[in-house]
């Protein structure tokens, strides 16, 4: 079966050993068996509930620094890259199984894995006798629910991959073929059910700080998404039915949370707020690795950042000219047109060194990104300005301490509306799933509508999600002619120049890394897995 750049060769894969040494960026073929001092350490609730923080954060780095816009939004057409950059290599698909891109985000997320294995099959014999049984459990929860995040992100990106559930068992033999979609979905979804049946239950309140760990509710949103994927509608309809009857999560801006809107999501001092279900934590303090670079990547202009480069990305022509309908207050907050004004933006007045900062930011054309005519707008934050900004790591390529959505109550609105229809066909006028689909709509200060296609919920989960990594994911669960349609009729040029693809494969999958294909010859294999 080809994919979207054609594979060949065959990988190892290469995992962190244990979260505490993942900072170093020195990753390992054959993983750690064992931790001494783990036992040793988690003497307490208090310390084992802290054990899984890197799992939100250091792990995900190497993708996060710039690869996961790469494979997901540049790809998808959201975002556009001229042809000098690494990013410019997947706007027009020139990109080949080497890039730094596809290895960094493959790697991050069996790292991930790595490390979940690591607490999973150690943290019941190691902790201390004063940790309860319900701050293990939860710590457990947290385990399997990350390691399926994981997999999940593996499987929509690569399709067929090795499931590793013992570290061990791996580090004796690493050359080991692929298994099947359909087996790693099964893993997904009993790694979630477990994380359902052990987290603990929240009520996301005002206490933002204590909002950052994934909860039973963050669970079940997350195997919603899952069953929405297989087309188990059924199945998400009543997972994310349960979501919504908790009321754990909360649109920023919708009936409950009316003082807040849309653009308050994108201040850090919002960080795991109401709506936020699973983020990516980052302090922007300490070292390298800890921090998230999308200020420094997205910001149209050096004035708005903490590091000497800016704007290596902008929003596609594609994303400016035909996603938004008038009125949408989703757009500036997406992407900047000339005039738009960010009164919690500050910036340098001018380059100096010693340049003053001021508060209250207006896009201009003449400071535009890649010549798009625009500049991105999630995740820019401008200049360190507490505590609207949160404290950023300067010395290194200005990482902030903004959160990173990995999904947010929004989708999962989407989520119900989208399994109340059923199908990719066809239009309901359901009121359970016009009330989840309006809900957004209002919030965006949209009209509602009295009846939803697909088409409707599909346009709308981009115009919420753009350049949060979703719309590859969403062009690849369509018919591929569908997909390959979209794709091919996007102008993927700059303001002045149209460009447009041609897609000569036969599905959206990437290749696997270079360097793991010529360690692993069975990776191209695929053979079921055995579950225990």
């Amino acid at each position: 079966m080809k994919n979207i750049i054609k594979r060949g060769g065959a990988v190892a894969l290469t995992l962190l050993m244990l979260i505490s040494s993942s900072c170093s960026q020195d990753f390992l073929d054959v993983p750690a068996e064992g931790v001494p001092t783990i036992g040793n350490y988690y003497d307490s609730d208090v310390k084992l509930d802290n054990a899984s923080n890197g799992l939100y954060g250091i792990v995900w780095f190497n993708m996060n620094k710039e690869g996961f816009y790469g494979i997901t939004d540049v790809i998808s057409g959201n975002m556009y890259a001229g042809p000098y950059n690494e990013f410019g290599k997947f706007t027009d698909l020139s990109f080949t199984n080497s890039q730094s891109f596809i290895g960094d985000s493959w790697r991050s997320c069996f790292g991930a894995v790595a490390n979940c294995n690591t607490y999973i099959g150690l943290l019941p014999q190691s902790v201390g006798p004063d940790v309860s049984s319900e701050a293990l459990n939860n710590a457990l929860g947290e385990m399997h629910f990350i390691r399926a995040f994981s997999y999940f992100f593996l499987v929509r990106l690569w399709g067929n991959v090795p499931i590793i559930e013992n570290n061990a068992d791996y580090s004796k033999n690493f050359v080991i073929p692929s298994n099947p979609v359909a087996d790693v979905y099964t893993f997904i979804e009993n790694d979630l059910k477990f994380a359902i049946a052990n987290l603990r239950s929240k009520n996301r309140g005002s206490d933002y700080a204590s909002n950052a760990h994934v909860s039973s509710g963050s669970a079940k949103a997350l195997l919603a998404k899952v069953y929405l994927y297989q087309k188990k509608y059924e199945l998400a309809r009543a997972m994310a039915q349960e979501v919504i009857n908790s009321g754990e999560f909360k649109l920023l801006g919708g009936d409950e949370l009316p003082t807040k809107s849309f653009a308050d999501l994108w201040l850090q001092k919002n960080n795991n707020n109401e709506e936020s279900i699973f983020s990516w934590q980052w302090t922007g303090a300490g070292t390298y690795f800890e921090g998230n670079f999308s200020n420094t990547l997205f910001a149209p202009e050096n004035r708005l950042v903490e590091t000497s480069y800016s704007g290596q990305i902008a929003p596609s022509q594609d994303l400016i000219h035909n996603v938004y309908e008038p009125g949408d207050k989703r757009r500036a907050e997406t992407f900047m047109l000339p005039g738009d004004y960010y009164p919690n933006l500050t910036y340098a007045q001018t380059l100096a060194v010693d340049s003053p900062k001021l508060l209250g930011y207006t896009f201009e054309e003449e400071n535009e990104a890649q010549n798009s005519g625009a500049g991105l707008k999630k995740y820019v934050i401008g200049k360190e300005n507490l505590p609207i900004t949160g404290p950023f790591n300067a010395p290194f390529n200005g990482e902030s301490s903004m959160n990173s959505y990995m999904m947010r109550y929004a989708e999962l609105l989407l989520i119900h509306a989208e399994a109340i229809l059923g199908s990719q066909t066809g239009s309901t006028s359901d009121p359970a799933a016009l009330k989840s689909f309006n809900a957004v709509r209002k919030r965006a200060g949209l009209p509602i509508k009295a009846s939803i296609s697909f088409d409707d919920i599909f346009k709308e989960r981009r115009a919420e999600l753009a350049c949060e990594g979703d719309y590859y994911f969403d062009l690849g669960r369509l018919p591929f002619a569908k997909a390959k349609a979209i794709l091919e009729a996007q102008n993927r040029g700059d303001k002045e120049t149209p460009k447009h693809i041609t897609i000569s494969a036969t599905n959206l999958l990437l290749p696997y890394p270079a360097d793991d294909l010529i360690k692993n010859p069975k990776l191209t294999e695929v053979a079921p897995y055995t579950f225990k």
